[in-house]
């Protein structure tokens, strides 16, 4: 037993008081006259009396009740002992189970290891197992006995994603609940040097007083892996690059590009010990490929799952672009944006009158090729189709615009057009060159000439693109709400500007639509373990075309985790984009951690050790029980109170 408070035990003076009282309390008897001495003259005699301490029983209550009274106050506590040979130790287990580890017989090493470590300690140790991949999973046990972590290990397998050694502290420091124990973080894993941190001093872990890394890695372990990209495709063939990773010593490999197990071309390729090798396939024949191509790599390694990769093809139906013009006024300027579209296999233009223009029936782009056919009622239907995520290129026109138009636009002067005063055409000025839309096509715009433009007003948040010579905006991005604006100020027609006759202008309008997301079928690369945000509206179709949520959730935004590769559907109001799910690269390199960084882990337990002999208990162990001494406390008021009365009513009887 132990006191919390141990200074209450002072109260234990107090005793003093009733002691020192019951000595003044001697026996007093009452007079009584005699008939002897009722003559007799008073005389002061000299007389003593001896001090006693009287009534002994009703002191030892009193005594009781101030000694109960102060160890109240005191808070004692019992400190429940562990039994005996018991011991101190908490093993804190983490196990990799990334992808890396189906390599060869590491997860046969990894078992091995943790068996090897229940084996060691004593049979009173704790343990707590964790899961470490892209997610850190505590087991759930019954208990933290070594019997039960047995238990949970048999229930472990690796996953298909990736380990990051710097995410390790936070997910242990959750496993300690206190700091009585010795903690002994044990590190099962294959040492990836790519899953080591940027800094290395995230893989300290607080209350550890040791830390033991058990590398599953073998000298002859070996790899290769591929990777690739769809550089170009349409609708009959295609062109392919592949890059092979080899791990290990110089081998030849068959390189082959595959749809639904049907082989389209093949190469034998050699790779040289611990290097990488590019490799291009041209023209590959698709004409009787499904909707996807895959990379293959054979014969197969001790780690077969990275020897495939996906490449989802473009879908074959076209992606349809919305283009506003009118059914009364034919437009030049439609016909060249018309044609610019459908010369890649990609785009379909659907024309529609801008009278009846609904947001709810286009995707996520509409193509505006003559501003002037928007009425004051489309021009603000249109803004609120930008405003709620729509994505929008108009070229301003060479007609007046209604007001709404005009301030959809900025433009300063409604119908106002600017030509040059000198009667000679503005070229292109300066050039942003980092934005997307004029990626590679710097030299190609630079031949642009423009006769006439419109001024568009611009505020601070908006992109000057391209600039004339003049200064004037000629290219504007614009966001306005959740949506952008590509905006252009000339009309696409030959007596405005040359940029419509000009190659340029095909390249302009692929990268705008690409830009401004009109592509719904272009792919988008993910790798296992990652989690994909789904619109409200929107559904995620499995590589099987199950859904992955159900209808009663497709009204929210959700967080969806990509779990297994293969290729996925995103299909929204916008169209179908294709997902395309492979293994993360780098959980392909198996270059182990060097000899000198593993050891410097091993050395950094920050947290000081605990005296195992000494601190056997803590304040988790320890128990009070003060309220069990109330009742007690409360049986000796009551006895002292019904002692002491009977006590002084005896005497008044006398």
């Amino acid at each position: 037993m132990s006191l919390l408070a141990p200074l209450f035990l002072l109260g234990l003076l107090t005793a003093v008081i009733p002691w020192w009282l019951h000595r003044l309390s001697a026996s007093n008897p009452p007079k009584r006259d005699f008939g002897s001495t009722r003559f007799l003259d008073p005389n002061q005699s000299p007389s003593s009396s001896k001090i006693r301490t009287r009534y002994w029983p009703l002191l030892a209550l009193r005594f009781l009740f101030l000694a109960l009274l102060s160890l109240i106050f005191a808070e004692p506590v019992i400190e429940q002992l562990r039994t005996f040979g018991a011991s101190d130790t908490r093993h804190i287990i983490v196990v990799d189970t990334s992808m890396s580890q189906k390599l060869g017989n590491r997860w046969q090493r990894s078992l091995d290891a943790v068996n090897q470590i229940l084996n060691d300690a004593s049979d009173n140790d704790e343990a707590v197992l964790i899961s470490a991949s892209d997610q850190f999973v505590q087991a759930q046990q019954q208990s933290n006995t070594l019997s039960s972590v047995r238990e949970q290990t048999s229930q472990l397998e690796p996953g298909n994603s990736r380990l990051d050694y710097g995410r390790i502290s936070s997910a242990v420091a959750a496993a300690i609940k206190d700091g009585d124990l010795q903690n002994h973080l044990h590190i099962i894993t294959d040492t990836q040097s790519s899953a080591m941190p940027e800094r290395f001093t995230s893989l300290a872990v607080d209350k550890v007083q040791e830390i033991n890394v058990h590398s599953t890695a073998a000298s002859d372990d070996s790899n290769a892996s591929v990777t690739g990209k769809l550089e170009y495709a349409n609708e009959n063939s295609a062109n392919v690059i592949a890059v092979i990773s080899n791990f290990g010593e110089a081998k030849t490999y068959n390189l082959s590009v595959t749809s639904n197990n049907n082989s389209l071309a093949n190469e034998e390729v050699t790779v040289a010990a611990n290097q990488m090798q590019v490799h291009r396939f041209s023209s590959v024949d698709i004409t009787n490929a499904e909707s996807q191509l895959e990379l293959r790599l054979t014969p197969d390694d001790q780690l077969s799952d990275d020897n495939l990769w996906l490449l989802p093809l473009p879908d074959k139906k076209r992606s349809e672009i919305t283009l506003l013009g009118s059914d009364v006024q034919p437009s030049v300027a439609n016909t060249y944006v018309i044609a610019a579209l459908e010369s890649n296999p990609r785009f379909v233009a659907k024309l529609i009158d801008a009278t009846r223009f609904a947001a709810a029936d286009t995707g996520n782009l509409v193509v505006v090729p003559d501003a002037s056919v928007l009425s004051e009622r489309t021009a603000s239907s249109l803004r609120d189709y930008v405003n709620n995520g729509g994505n929008a290129l108009i070229a301003v026109g060479d007609k007046p615009h209604s007001n709404g138009a005009a301030s959809l636009l900025g433009i300063t002067s409604s119908g106002q057009v600017n030509i040059n005063s000198t009667g000679n055409a503005a070229s292109i000025g300066s050039i942003d060159q980092s934005h997307q839309v004029t990626t590679n096509l710097v030299d190609n715009w630079r031949v642009i000439t423009v006769l006439n433009h419109h001024t568009l007003e611009t505020n601070i948040t908006d992109r000057t693109v391209i600039e004339l010579s003049n200064g004037a905006p000629l290219l504007v991005e614009k966001r306005m709400g959740s949506g952008k604006v590509l905006l252009l100020a000339t009309a696409l027609h030959p007596e405005w500007t040359d940029l419509p006759t000009e190659s340029v202008f095909v390249a302009f309008m692929m990268q705008a639509v690409d830009f401004l997301g009109g592509d719904t079928s272009t792919a988008v690369y993910r790798s296992t373990g990652d989690s994909i945000n789904v619109a409200a509206g929107a559904q995620l179709m499995d590589p099987d075309g199950d859904p992955m949520r159900d209808l009663s959730s497709i009204s929210e935004r959700t967080s969806i985790r990509l779990e297994e590769p293969g290729i996925y559907q995103l299909r929204s109001s916008a169209g179908t984009q294709s997902i395309a799910v492979n293994f993360e690269p780098r959980e392909s390199d198996i270059t182990p951690i060097d000899d000198a960084t593993l050891e410097k882990w091993r050395q950094i337990a920050t947290a000081s050790p605990v005296d195992v002999n000494t601190d056997l208990t803590s304040k988790s162990d320890q128990k009070g029980f003060w309220l069990w001494l109330l009742p007690f406390l409360l049986l000796l008021a009551l006895l002292e109170s019904l002692y002491s009365h009977r006590h002084l009513w005896i005497r008044r009887e006398t």
